[in-house]
């Protein structure tokens, strides 16, 4: 799928695709989300959280989607701004009430509920500041404004602290606007270097988390194509509803009257009777987890579906000429385990396997590494799809850090610095390899990757290598020279 496409669409009429207890299975299994921690009264607070700016596409998405990460800026003392794409006025037809109207009524529903999260017991530094900003965007129609909305979401990231946290819904929710919102949060996370996380809504009610089976009693998705999203499910990780946070979610949703019971006229797409939350719906989607897709605003996953070498890794003499450095500036002969996040096809993986015992290569695209896979045929290579936080345990005496820290976020990198310090062996070395020209995408460019992974205490540079178009570092903790170790003594 690519931006500007929407997934198959659900709605809440039909007949979730999942069970409660199958996603309260699939729930337990995904790892917290690591920028977090419960604290004694079973509260999830966030690390040093600047702020958060939660986009959402209609009154009651914010309550829906991302009310845990509401609540836990709230109780860390950060500022929130929820910025409303829309006022909602789609949900019911003109002819059954005046969209004017609806907007009042949506608008207050969503002050409301947001009201109930304000209530909230904060945590040792305060309760947080709660703000709401309309953008009167058109319901329905956010996919033909992604260039003000990226542009509105952008404004709203430089009047909040530097390092918030941009919160938009899944760009492969499910619903056009949903996905529009996404994609249009990704496209500004990229261009003001904001973290961005997304939370899911209908997702739970038309895709099937890995491991689990569809309800039988389900209904088809309605829409263009029968086919699934493509969900990076190993980027999930959740955080905990303790109960003070289920109860205030609880009366939030419940102002939502609207969208509730049919006292307004039926809803859009609705049979008579039918409310657009149906009590099916709100028991699939509000569960005891509210799980969230931290991650890069770059679609991997997307990229790699569409072309199977979208890098050029076995065309261009750049990328071969690139990996042969890469390998030749290595200060030992043999290493005993390497670590290579982000292998995409594994151009650099199979060079690798020829002078490690064991490789361990990961990337968060599954088409990457199924590529990746059919090249490489190593017995001593563990392919493993995977996100950057997830750090493998044990001691290793080989990073390589490819073209992917420009990738990950503030917060990410810093975490990615600190676990390769800790986790490098004596002996060990850090190698970096990165593009030098512009990228859109990217938070950092080369020089300052550069500059961070010199400053991490402890380490000294071993060697590098730069031309106009690369950068390569090798970096770790002090050893003799390759001809001290060898020859000279």
């Amino acid at each position: 799928m690519t931006p500007g496409e929407t997934a198959a669409t659900f709605h809440g009429a039909q007949t979730p695709r999942n069970t409660r207890a199958a996603l309260d299975c699939y729930d337990a299994g995904v790892s917290e989300w690591g920028i977090g921690e419960v604290d004694p009264e079973g509260r999830w607070i966030p690390h040093n959280l600047p702020g958060l700016l939660v986009v959402a596409p209609h009154p009651d998405d914010e309550i829906l989607g991302a009310a845990a990460l509401i609540a836990a800026s709230l109780r860390s003392g950060s500022p929130v701004q929820i910025l409303a794409a829309s006022d909602g006025t789609g949900s019911h037809p003109p002819q059954v009430i005046p969209p004017e109207r609806l907007a009042e009524i949506r608008t207050a529903e969503s002050e409301a509920a947001l009201e109930e999260l304000r209530g909230l017991t904060p945590g040792p530094r305060g309760a947080g500041s709660l703000q709401r900003q309309r953008l009167h965007l058109p319901d329905g129609a956010l996919a033909d404004h992604r260039v003000p909305l990226t542009a509105a979401i952008g404004a709203a990231l430089r009047q909040m602290p530097g390092g918030t946290v941009l919160a938009a819904p899944l760009s492969r929710d499910g619903h056009p606007d949903h996905d529009a919102c996404g994609e249009a949060a990704a496209s500004a996370a990229a261009q003001h270097n904001a973290p961005l996380v997304q939370y899911p809504v209908w997702l739970w009610l038309h895709s099937t988390p890995p491991g689990l089976h569809p309800a039988q009693d389900s209904e088809p998705m309605t829409g263009s194509s029968p086919a699934e999203p493509e969900i990076s499910w190993s980027a999930a990780r959740s955080i905990p509803i303790d109960a003070e946070l289920a109860q205030a979610r609880g009366r939030a949703v419940a102002a939502f009257v609207s969208q509730l019971g049919t006292e307004h006229g039926t809803p859009a797409d609705r049979n008579p009777g039918e409310p657009v939350l149906t009590a099916s719906m709100l028991q699939t989607v509000l569960r005891d987890r509210q799980i969230v897709f931290p991650g890069t605003p770059l679609d991997f996953e997307g990229l790699h579906a569409q072309d199977s070498d979208p890098w050029g890794v076995t065309s261009r003499w750049y990328e071969q000429r690139k990996y042969a450095l890469t390998m030749a500036v290595l200060p030992r002969a043999r290493y005993r385990r390497a670590f290579e996040p982000g292998c995409s096809i594994g151009g650099i993986t199979e060079l690798l396997a020829q002078r490690c015992d064991e490789v361990l290569a990961t990337d968060i695209s599954g088409a990457a590494l199924h590529t990746a896979a059919q090249r490489v045929g190593a017995e001593n290579v563990t392919f493993q799809q995977s996100s950057i936080e997830d750090w493998p345990a044990g001691a290793i005496d080989l990073i390589l850090i490819s073209e992917l820290a420009y990738y990950l976020n503030d917060a990410q990198w810093a975490a990615v610095r600190g676990r390769a310090a800790k986790t490098l062996e004596s002996g060990g070395h850090l190698v970096s390899v990165h593009w030098r020209h512009p990228d859109a995408q990217a938070f950092r460019s080369a020089q300052q990757i550069r500059a961070d992974l010199r400053a991490v205490p402890g380490w000294i540079l071993h060697g590098s290598y730069e031309d106009r178009d690369m950068l390569i570092d090798i970096l770790g903790p002090a050893t003799p020279s390759v001809a001290q170790t060898e020859f000279l003594h």
